[in-house]
């Protein structure tokens, strides 16, 4: 989903969803799940890691606002203050300054972004993936000082590596990219990625708020009706069966024929809440309703799994 909203990234400025609530309650819980991340390096081959990874070690050139340039070979960044390692013979001499001291950066390696966004529409995405890393790896420090382009750009990012089954180390990306994103689709595309992550991780308390700022910000008219899913399973879990019908509905009636994000995962809620009440009647027509809109139940939803199979066995006719 943020690869197609991706290339749209340019502009204005809009206000996060959750965003205050996210940087206060970023759960200690998901890091343990990033501790088990580990990248591979299948899509490069060695010279090709090997060529990109020398370009990208040479010196970052730091202007600073009196016109003098410093080439950084290591550089930190802590609050306003900003470190800067020079090589000098066998040593380094480290350089500290206020961040409003530093005009701009002219940073090694920036032909490689049009190289990932070609491998991307190719379909190389294990090349892209790792290429994103080493650029992401080589930017990370500076990223709260850089243009907000840079932000927009490591969206692809985010998104190869949800795709890639690994949203805790798309959540932990995010909250780095967050301060600095100004593009209105990128921001609910990120938006949509954390939301997406936590309910994968089954961090239902942290998904749950997000889902709700989502529904009030958004309305029942949008491509995605993801907030209104997470919502409504949410109630189907607690067995608030009648809620989750009302939830999961919304977006099926106001759905229009490019309204196709999570829709079936709101049929599927639907199609459950009424068979948590016992009503088989309406969950056949639901199934039926679902299954003529070529919409498939979602296989790796737990809560939703035992009502597929009760439906499957109730709805023989269907």
């Amino acid at each position: 989903m943020l690869l197609r909203q991706a290339r749209a990234l340019r502009h204005p400025h809009t206000n996060s969803i959750g965003e205050r609530w996210f940087r206060r309650n970023l759960p200690t819980s998901f890091l343990l799940l990033l501790c088990a991340y580990s990248a591979t390096a299948a899509g490069l081959s060695t010279e090709e890691r090997d060529v990109i990874y020398r370009e990208l070690q040479e010196p970052i050139q730091v202007k600073l606002v009196n016109k003098r340039t410093i080439p950084g070979h290591s550089i930190n960044v802590s609050g306003e203050e900003i470190q800067i390692g020079t090589s000098e013979g066998a040593g380094e001499i480290i350089y500290t300054f206020q961040t409003n001291e530093v005009h701009s950066f002219k940073i090694p390696g920036d032909s490689y972004k049009t190289v990932v966004v070609e491998w991307i529409e190719a379909g190389e995405t294990e090349k892209a993936i790792e290429l994103l890393k080493l650029l992401y790896q080589q930017r990370v420090q500076l990223i709260p000082l850089l243009p907000a382009s840079e932000s927009n750009f490591f969206t692809y990012y985010v998104d190869l590596i949800l795709e890639s089954d690994n949203p805790a180390r798309a959540i932990a990306i995010t909250e780095i990219l967050r301060p600095q994103i100004e593009n209105p689709a990128a921001i609910r595309a990120l938006d949509d990625a954390i939301l997406e992550s936590y309910y994968t991780l089954e961090l239902y308390d942290q998904a749950t708020p997000l889902a709700v700022a989502w529904v009030e910000q958004r309305s029942a008219y949008e491509r995605s009706a993801l907030g209104y899913y997470v919502l409504s399973a949410d109630a189907l879990r607690k067995e608030a069966y009648d809620e989750a019908i009302d939830l999961a509905l919304q977006p099926i009636v106001f759905s229009s024929p490019i309204t196709t994000e999570k829709i079936a995962h709101c049929y599927a809620v639907a199609i459950s809440a009424a068979l948590g009440l016992r009503d088989k009647d309406y969950a056949a027509t639901l199934y039926r309703e679902m299954l003529e809109r070529d919409l498939s139940w979602p296989e790796n939803d737990k809560t939703l799994a035992p009502f597929h199979k009760t439906i499957l066995e109730q709805t023989t006719d269907v």
